[in-house]
């Protein structure tokens, strides 16, 4: 019976995975490489939870609608949602903080907000430099969170909130300049001693209960001791109008934009995530195969062929972008670094069988030794790439287009994965232990020689 050797072609096998990488690098670069999403640019997420039903379909078109189509709506729980978009138009420091929306909490000085309940000034007295305001967590006001914003020691500012039964201390919500945040009230001067204002009537009129807080009056001549929302400046207010308009009520527990410095902090912060997992694998697989000789040459192999498929899922979601919009995430991340691991898994499969080979027959070629082990572990490897892949297509199908570009990478990456497992790590091994490389190089170096008339 003849043995298929695969081996031999090994020639044919580097054209085709040379050939597909340089397309790749082609369509990279060729203006726009890749389409960033809003981690990589800048842009605006909120969290939204509606009182009634709302689908994420209807959400999505009312977005489209608002002149947002890139929004991406994922569901974290019964009505509620994570949005991101692109950067909302807003006034400086309206949406520099994180924080919920506010919620009425009687307290002894007289109201929890409205339009000021006194003024002063953020920083000690006498104390130089900046002031810190912050954002709160979990809708506690008591615990302060991330930074709101920052301003000179001595701003004046205004209370909006006021909440004096915290364990640290009593907390205020100002106003200083353009930032809004939380402050300590040892943090303050002049805030701390300023009465609360109280809403007067003259002898002749009667008191208005919404103005004085008694209870049973609200906005809009509802029940209850409520403070109306104050309306969210800029593009936010009028997404929130338009959303209460299509979906009744709803609270907006976080808010936040993520600025071209984080996002730039995003990008590096990426390469240096795809560049660590490369040192340490090749670390671990020349540890690993130690016992053979030359193991510096499997984790370098194994690199290579995990280098060929991101060159093509960074090519290929190049053509997306330029044909289709596709754009690269977050997630796309994730999933660039799941199929740097299943290719460099898959690969570590074959190399362990060549290891085995060798052990058992050391006077062998290491030709011989490879193309035993690739036809030995072809069959595994086609089984589980083929289930994952079919897995992958359903997903894509059925799931929603939160992790589309993650499944993108995984369909792409891992198909190319198989391929350089087989087609690159393994032949990369021969080539590298029969000198091709070094014939290659002296052909390239070597003169045509001239003709003696």
């Amino acid at each position: 019976m003849r043995t298929i050797n695969l081996v031999s072609n090994r020639k044919w096998l580097f054209l085709a995975s040379g050939l597909t990488a340089v397309l790749g690098l082609v369509l990279l670069a060729i203006p726009p490489s890749l389409k960033p999403g809003i981690e990589f640019t800048s842009g605006s997420t909120m969290s939204i939870r509606f009182t009634n039903g709302v689908d994420q379909a209807s959400l999505r078109d009312e977005f489209s609608k608002l002149g947002h189509p890139e929004a991406r709506i994922q569901s974290t729980g019964a009505n509620e949602f994570l949005i991101r978009t692109k950067t909302l138009n807003a006034p400086e420091g309206s949406f520099n903080e994180i924080e919920p929306s506010p919620t009425p909490t009687a307290t002894p000085t007289g109201g929890t907000g409205g339009p000021s309940l006194g003024t002063g000034r953020v920083g000690k007295e006498g104390a130089a430099g900046n002031v810190t305001l912050r954002a709160v967590v979990g809708g506690d006001p008591c615990r302060l969170g991330i930074d709101a914003g920052t301003v000179s020691a001595g701003t004046d500012a205004t209370i909006l909130e006021r909440h004096p039964d915290c364990a640290g201390g009593p907390v205020y919500r100002v106003q200083a300049g353009s930032v809004t945040g939380y402050i300590l009230a040892s943090d303050t001067h002049g805030l701390a001693n300023t009465p609360t204002p109280q809403a007067t009537a003259s002898p002749n009129e009667t008191p208005n209960p919404a103005a004085t807080g008694a209870p049973g009056a609200a906005a809009g001549g509802g029940a209850g001791t409520d403070t109306p929302k104050p309306r969210a400046p800029g593009e936010r207010g009028d997404i929130e109008d338009a959303l209460q308009a299509r979906f009744g009520p709803f609270e907006v527990p976080e808010f936040s934009t993520v600025s071209p410095v984080v996002s730039k902090a995003a990008v590096r912060n990426a390469s240096v995530a795809v560049v660590v997992a490369a040192v340490f694998i090749l670390g671990y697989i020349a540890f690993a195969f130690s016992s053979v000789p030359k193991p510096f040459r499997y984790g370098t192999c194994a690199i290579v062929a995990a280098l060929h498929d991101v060159i093509i899922v960074l090519g290929t979601f190049s053509l997306f972008g330029k044909l289709f919009g596709v754009e690269v995430n977050l997630m796309f991340v994730t999933g660039l670094l799941t199929v740097i691991g299943f290719s460099v898994h898959d690969t570590i499969v074959v190399f362990d069988r060549i290891r085995e080979n060798v052990r058992l027959a050391p006077n062998a070629p290491l030709e011989e030794n490879v193309n035993a082990a690739l036809l030995q572990t072809l069959g595994r490897s086609l089984n589980t790439s083929i289930t994952v892949l079919l897995t992958i297509m359903a997903l894509l199908l059925l799931g929603g287009v939160t992790i589309q570009s993650f499944l993108l990478v995984l369909l792409v990456g891992i198909t190319s994965g198989v391929y350089s497992s087989v087609g690159i790590a393994a032949q990369l091994l021969v080539a590298w232990e029969v000198g091709d490389f070094t014939r290659m190089w002296d052909r390239l170096r070597r003169r045509p020689e001239v003709p003696v008339s």
